[in-house]
């Protein structure tokens, strides 16, 4: 009896070590989730890469798993509504926000659910640093400079902080450019006429913003070249939702006639408004 009882004493005993020793992980864990979750729950993040889609996966040190497609940085925000650790690693829960520009304003519109899914780290190294350091690989950091992840044609828009100085930006982009741009204005020594458009067709709308119906323009500032194709293509006042890049697409295709001097055909910038009006 007495060595039935000892052995049913000994398990017990294990089974309390056991415990013991694997609940401060477990309180760590559960520590750093709920740290985090209040962290960051209603914040909204600009996803780092701007990839779409509904789900996306990251391993254990912030590198994207799979393929996903690069879309524009005005659908990549994502508002974190839920942090939670599973079995499997983090799961990140929100909604994918599109940034819409309204009076030269940004503001938020909520247009999809989104989850992503990060393997978690070891849990020697499951630390709050360590996973704060996992997330700013996955989202950029607050006050981090946007210019250097984003095409070319949002360059002059995010170097000025008005219209005027958008403007400025872009033309200083071509100023020394070899090749002379003129505008429409130039009467010097003879008048440059403007290009004029003999073919365009209507740029397309993204789903996120035909799902709410927007509308509005983009403002573009262009170089039409010598043989009517428009380049140098830059954003001056967005419209947001993803909208400007379809403008830019659209307006790529569109063929000019050039402008002239003298008779002969010159490279002119020209401002475009590309309007979005009744949506699908």
């Amino acid at each position: 009896m007495n060595t039935v009882l000892r052995a049913r004493c000994s398990a017990l005993l294990i089974i309390l070590v056991t415990c013991v020793a694997t609940s401060p992980v477990l309180c760590q864990t559960d520590r750093v989730a709920n740290q985090l979750d209040s962290e960051f729950k209603g914040r909204i993040l600009l996803l780092r890469g701007f990839y779409s889609g509904n789900d996306l996966e990251y391993d254990q040190t912030g590198v994207l798993r799979g393929t996903a497609t690069e879309g524009p940085w005005t659908l990549a925000n994502v508002e974190i509504t839920k942090i939670t650790f599973t079995a499997h690693g983090i799961a990140i829960v929100g909604n994918r926000i599109g940034t819409l520009y309204r009076g030269g304003k940004p503001g938020f519109v909520k247009v999809g659910k989104l989850k992503i899914q990060v393997t978690k780290p070891n849990p020697d190294v499951d630390t709050e640093a360590t996973l704060h350091q996992l997330f700013s690989k996955i989202f950029m950091e607050s006050g981090e400079d946007l210019r250097p992840l984003v095409p070319e044609y949002w360059q002059s828009y995010l170097a000025g902080s008005d219209s005027k100085s958008r403007s400025a930006a872009w033309r200083a982009t071509f100023v020394k450019d070899k090749n002379q741009v003129f505008t429409k204005s130039d009467a010097m020594p003879g008048e440059v006429s403007a290009p004029h458009v003999v073919y365009w067709k209507d740029p397309n709308y993204t789903k996120e913003a035909a799902s709410h119906h927007i509308e509005g323009t983009s403002h573009l500032g262009t170089i039409i070249d010598s043989t009517g194709i428009a380049s140098d293509i830059a954003i001056l006042e967005p419209l947001g939702m993803g909208l400007d890049e379809q403008a830019i697409l659209a307006i790529r295709q569109w063929k000019f006639q050039p402008g002239m001097k003298n008779g002969k055909p010159v490279r002119v910038q020209i401002e475009i408004q590309t309007d979005f009006r009744c949506c699908p």
